[in-house]
């Protein structure tokens, strides 16, 4: 009897012991399935592309413009630029359809490239025109002007020569004043990259008003056309400053050389003696 007692108590103790285990064991589990439901699940984040700042209708965006930032994987939808798949330069250049705000994603729709149907009616302000003009590289500051710069138009003319005068006379005038340039040539953005063909542009394109363009179609017809570059310092508020149509200055030939302020100009003189004929130089306003 001593023997059979001691063998049920130890069948007993581990019968206990097994029970404790699997008891602990599955409060463990237990605990362990709570907290996987009580902690959420990490959130994946991808990052889109929004603007910088707000970002008015008929800009040019610039690098400056655009930065990514973080977005949650179910909120990107298809129209947004998602870093990794698309890039940040396919956007620079582009105009701003209608006001993108700060933070706002940018989209496609949101926007006209270069090359799209209406891109260059997306550029204009509101009752603007385009108009361009043939230039040189001399009379576009050897390609160092770029589309979104402004710009005072001057004209350089000379005049028929009358009875008072003697000879003809040039002069040169500030016509337009603080007109913004929307294309050299066929570039539309201000990337110094691409703006290595602006030096071969044979046309700029000018953004002006309706009386301002009839005004550039006449220029074209009475002389040579520069472009003076503005300072971008002194016209900080530029973009939203309306073009002046008023010329304020002008300069004749005699301002800027003495010779002609003199009266000295040579001309030629046929002289006829009977058969004879001498080619003679004569020093006009000599003494």
């Amino acid at each position: 009897m001593g023997l059979r007692r001691i063998i049920v108590l130890l069948i007993a103790v581990i019968a206990a012991g097994g029970t404790a285990m699997y008891a602990r064991s599955w409060i463990e589990g237990q605990q362990h399935d709570i907290g996987a439901i009580a902690a959420p699940a990490p959130v994946q984040k991808h990052e889109v592309l929004v603007a910088n700042s707000d970002l008015a209708a008929g800009i040019f965006v610039k690098p400056q413009h655009l930065r990514w930032q973080q977005w949650p994987t179910d909120d990107v939808p298809a129209t947004y630029v998602l870093r990794g798949v698309r890039t940040k330069e396919e956007m620079v250049g582009a105009v701003v359809r209608s006001r993108i705000a700060t933070g706002e994603p940018l989209t496609d729709g949101a926007v006209v490239k270069p090359g799209d149907r209406g891109f260059l009616a997306a550029v204009l302000n509101p009752g603007m025109r385009a108009v361009s003009v043939p230039i040189t590289p001399t009379s576009a500051n050897s390609g160092l002007i770029f589309p979104g710069d402004r710009i005072d138009l001057i004209l350089t003319q000379t005049l028929s020569p009358n009875e008072a005068e003697g000879n003809a006379r040039r002069v040169s005038e500030t016509v337009l004043k603080n007109i913004r340039i929307i294309a050299m040539g066929v570039e539309t953005g201000d990337d110094a990259e691409a703006g290595k063909n602006n030096e071969k542009a044979k046309t700029a394109t000018f953004e002006v008003t309706p009386g301002q363009a009839e005004t550039v179609a006449l220029l074209t017809e009475l002389g040579k056309l520069s472009l003076s570059l503005r300072s971008l310092a002194a016209d900080g508020e530029a973009e939203s400053t309306v073009p002046i149509a008023e010329a304020d200055s002008f300069t004749w030939d005699r301002d800027v050389s003495r010779v002609l302020r003199s009266g000295r100009i040579s001309s030629r003189l046929l002289v006829l003696r009977g058969s004879n004929t001498e080619d003679v130089q004569v020093q006009q306003g000599s003494k």
